[in-house]
Parts: structure tokens; sequence; C-alpha cells
């Protein structure tokens, strides 16, 4: 049996770019291609995987049979891997109603968790879902908050519990299997340090000159330029873009001073715990 090493955060945390620049790395720093639709670490929560692996119609199911069934999933999977696997996850760090954890520690091989101030991230969520900043900051201090979730149940993604933000990190960075925490800030500051803790996490070898390639192979302005060519596939129709700014310390031109006050006041304890206040 092989196991997994999760890729997690809350969305618009960066997620995407640390995939990126992953995959560039194991290609030895080759720019990534967006004219193809990427199959690197896809996402945990994939409907169609999931029907796959178990033989089943997810539509047929209950929400609460589909989390009952999820860690089984992921230990068919694993037990058929060769070689541990990759995967993006935005689910926080739940117990089923079985009472087992959603991600199984038995074939969790790490995890890392990227996490982003939720001042910035919330512009970028309001961007990706097509609502207001008001909506958006609402939706970070909401514990029921789901992703995916669907009365239809024909979304490509099975429905996800993000609770809160708070919830959602504290989450992961309190679950049994204690995650190599990497912070979005920090990443843009000295990206090839934070990239250097991720390979070497995952144990790959990669020598500093491959990591600097896939450094410049991901920096913004080229992940923009080739949406720009080719459009990207994790777009949602409701954004312009999804390579919106990439930056730290836009909350301070974006966010008027109520909205800045009730994330504090939802998030604080949470963000002094991770340095952002």
């Amino acid at each position: 049996m092989s196991g997994f090493f999760w890729l997690a955060s809350y969305p618009k945390s960066g997620n995407t770019w640390l995939r990126l620049a992953l995959q560039s790395v194991q290609r030895g720093g080759e720019p990534p291609d967006f004219s193809e639709r990427t199959g690197f670490a896809p996402i945990v929560s994939a409907r169609r995987n999931f029907e796959d692996s178990l033989g089943v119609e997810s539509s047929d199911l209950t929400d609460e049979e589909i989390l009952l069934l999820r860690p089984r999933f992921y230990e068919i999977q694993a037990a058929q891997a060769a070689a541990p696997l990759l995967r993006k996850v935005h689910d926080a760090w739940i117990l089923t109603p079985a009472g087992e954890p959603l991600f199984p520690p038995a074939v969790t091989l790490g995890t890392v968790y990227l996490v982003r101030d939720p001042r910035d991230m919330v512009a970028s969520l309001a961007n990706h879902n097509g609502t207001s900043l008001d909506e958006a900051v609402a939706s970070l201090g909401n514990p029921a908050t789901i992703l995916s979730h669907t009365d239809s149940r024909l979304a490509e993604q099975l429905a996800q519990r993000l609770l809160s933000w708070s919830g959602h990190v504290s989450s992961w960075l309190d679950s049994p299997v204690a995650p190599l925490v990497l912070r979005y800030e920090d990443m843009l500051a000295k990206p090839q340090a934070g990239l250097r803790r991720v390979v070497d996490f995952l144990g790959w070898q990669a020598e500093d000159a491959v990591l600097d390639r896939a450094i410049a192979a991901t920096r913004f302005e080229a992940l923009r330029a080739a949406e720009d060519q080719h459009g990207f596939s994790e777009r949602t129709y409701r954004s312009h873009r999804f390579f919106r700014r990439g930056q730290s310390g836009g909350w301070q031109h974006e966010l008027n001073a109520a909205q800045v006050a009730r994330i504090e006041a939802d998030h604080g304890a949470v963000m002094r715990r991770l340095g952002y206040l």
C-alpha cells in the first residue's frame, strides 16, 4: 500500500500556484501548459474518480452516505498505487457520520497546509465565486459553508465541508498528522525557500537550479499571460480570470473598515496564531 500527501487549503489560498510549481519541478523547470487540462495532483473530491473507484452512482447516494464512503475511496486508491499520491484538498479535516476521519491517518503520508491572510483571500474568493465582498466575508465566518454543494448532484466535485475559515485552519493544524504549514505570504517573499521546504517534505530530489526554473516558470506574470493566451481550466464562469493579483497586503485598498473589522473579530485568534495580527 502507498498513501497520500494532501495539499490542503481553504479555497483561494495559493493551492493552485503551489501545484503548478511542483508540477514544474517534476518536469525539470518546464512551464505549465494551459492548453490542456492538468492532471497533476487532482482534487480529492472529484466525483468521477469517486464513482469509478467504488463502482457507484453518487447521484443515488445521500450526502451522509457519500461521506461514509469517502475514506474507503482513499483506502482503495492507496492500495492500488505504486507510489505516493498527491491530492489537492479543500475539505476541512472532519469526521464522517461514523466518527472516523474523512482522511484516514493510515493512508496519510503527510500534509502540506497552505494558508493565506483571510483579509487578502476574501477579495480573491469574491472574484472567483462572483459574489460581493460582504458575502465573501460572511461565508468565511459561517461554520456551515460547503463548497460545490448542489441539489442537482451533477457537479464535477463532491460537496466539501469547509467550516468557517478559522474552523478549517484549526481542523488541519490540530489534526492527528501534524502538517507542514506554508504561508502564502512567505512563499511570495522567499519562493525558493518555500518550495524547497515542500519538495524536501515530499521526499523529492531536486537541485536548486530546477527550483529556480520552476519559480520563474510559475511567477504570477507568467501564469496570467498563459491564462490570457489559453484560458485556465479551473476558472469558474462567474469570474473574469483565475489569476487575479497574486499579491500580499492588497486588502488595505480593497476592503472597507467594517469588512476588515468583521474578519478580525471572527478570526482574530487564528490570525494571531499564524502571525497575521
